[in-house]
This record gives C-alpha cells, structure tokens and sequence, in this order.
C-alpha cells in the first residue's frame, strides 16, 4: 500500500496554458485519491520574464522549467507539470519525468489568418518563433516572411495587428486547451509541418527520492500516449541538440505498430531530411531504441551537417 502525505504542492509556470494543463494534472489525481489535496503553485521563470529576446540571447535551453526545478530540488513543491516539449532532454541529477499525464492534439495551426497556407500571397508575414517551424514552412513555400515573434498564446495572437502578420504558426494543444479554438484558420499537415517532437504532451516532474509519488502518477497515465511521447524523446535526446532545434518528431501508435517520423531542416528550408522507421515491439526499452536509431539515420543523412551549420551561424 501506498503511503501517501496529506498535502502536495504542485509546481508550474504563471501563464494561462501552464495553470490550464497544471489543473488537468491535479484533477486526475484528486479524483483518483479524494483525501488528499493537491496545491497549486505559481513559479515565474526565466522564459516568461525575458519575452522580448530570442531564445538564444538567454540560453534558451530550459528557460520555461529552471526555476520551477530549482523549487522542486529544494523541497518547496512535490512535483512539476510542464509542457514535455519545454523540459530540456537531460534534466538535473535528482529528477525524473515520472508520467505522461495528457497528451492534446499535437498539429500546429495557422491561426488568426484571413486565408489558408496555401492561398496565402506571395510575401506574406508569418509569425512564429521556432525554428522547426520556419525551416518547414520556408521548405512549402520560400516566398514567405517568417518573422521572430514570442510571448504566450494570447500575446502571439496580439502580434498579428501590432506587427502587421498574415496570421501565427501555433501548436492546435495549446489554442484548443484554452478555448482558442475560433482563431484557428488552418490545421497544418504534418507533410507541411511536422511537430515538435513531445509536443502537446503534459510531464509530471519529481525528485528521483519520491518512489510513492512515482506509483501514483504511473496509475494515471495512459501508455499509448506514454510510448508515443518516449520515443519523440529518444530521438530528440540522441541528436543532442535542444528542444529550439530545428528538429520535428511525431510517433503513431496503430495496429499494434508504433511508426516515427523525424525531420531536420536548414533554416532557409533549402534542405529538409526526412525519415521514418517502425517496430512491433511496443514497450519502452524497444521505442527509445527506435528513437535513437532514427537518430543516428538522420544525422548520417545529413542532419549532423544541418546542426552544425546552426551552430556556426
């Protein structure tokens, strides 16, 4: 029998999606063990501070997370909820991913445009601040302008009027968990845009000692989902690159048969490369392992060339 405390404090960032997605968390676990109660937490980070410059003027690595694992490794909360795909791939000694809570739609979005992507006129300002996502848009269509823009959701959405944008590029989990779905105009094809790998996926972090904590979170997670997002995470682990990368990875579970795709991209989208590769094995050991052979595919192909032309640059 599990020995549980009366009390948790759960830990996550101070913006409208992380609360929504933090209150997601603490629901299914308040459900599943009604006598204890479960806080939230509000922790400002470095990345919700520093709005105005790109991720790499401020060591972009782990910006939305530091300090919210700074409070965990100190005791002030129990356990974190973070967007999976903002956790950099290794994380401090003492801490551990312990579930996969939830798992959204993980497409990107045109949002907020008058027309579709592809109707969209020659020239057209598109707005968005990830690198994967400009490297693959720039590949459908190079006459586009990807303009830098960050903030969170809402503020994005602002940036449409205020910086004169044909619309934003945006992951659809993050409009649809918060009721934003009105401003989607266009749910991108993963031929046109491959998501982030781990993207709209919900991570519940805790310090390595919490082996109760660890049990209970086990029980609320679904291992579909769980599979799909560990292998995403292989591979993004095994390029050694960071989440900002311009790096995409979607895995599929269907007929008892787990398929990834990967992609990486120069920035001006004049080179992308593609694979994909699947096993019948689904347990975790077997999908890391797919991850980490799909890697190794796509730095041979060229990706190992891409990343280090990001570097130089």
């Amino acid at each position: 029998m599990i020995k549980l405390k009366k009390n948790y404090i759960i830990g996550t960032r101070n913006s409208n999606l992380a609360l929504k997605q933090c209150q997601i968390v603490k629901e299914k676990l308040q459900n599943k063990f009604p006598e204890v109660e479960f806080e939230i937490k509000e922790i400002s980070t470095t990345g919700d501070r520093e709005r105005d410059k790109k991720f790499s003027e401020i060591n972009g690595e782990g910006i939305f997370v530091r300090e919210i694992e700074i409070a965990l490794l100190a005791g002030e909360i129990d356990l974190a909820v973070h967007s999976f795909k903002d956790l950099p791939t290794k994380l401090p000694e003492d801490l551990e991913v312990a579930a996969v809570i939830d798992r959204a739609n993980r497409l990107d979005v045109l949002a907020g445009a008058e027309k579709k992507l592809a109707e969209l006129p020659g020239g057209a300002r598109l707005g968005t601040g990830s690198l994967r996502r400009k490297s693959q848009l720039l590949a459908y269509r190079s006459d586009l302008e990807i303009v830098p823009i960050r903030g969170n959701i809402e503020t994005r959405l602002k940036k449409i009027e205020t910086q004169n944008l044909a619309g934003v590029i945006l992951a659809a989990a993050g409009l649809e968990r918060l009721g934003l779905q009105a401003q989607i105009t266009e749910y991108l094809s993963t031929e046109i845009c491959l998501p982030a790998a781990r993207q709209g996926a919900v991570a519940v972090e805790i310090r390595k000692e919490s082996t109760g904590l660890k049990r209970i979170l086990k029980e609320t997670e679904a291992q579909t989902t769980a599979l799909e997002v560990w292998a995403e995470h292989a591979f993004l682990k095994e390029m050694k690159a960071g989440c900002h990368a311009p790096l995409a990875a979607e895995a599929v579970i269907e007929d008892q048969k787990l398929t990834l795709t990967a992609a990486a991209g120069e920035l001006d989208g004049s080179r992308i490369i593609r694979r994909k590769v699947s096993t019948k094995d689904l347990n975790l050991n077997s999908v890391q392992k797919l991850g980490r052979k799909l890697a190794r595919e796509i730095k041979a192909a060229g990706g190992a060339e891409i990343l280090a032309n990001l570097q130089d640059n």
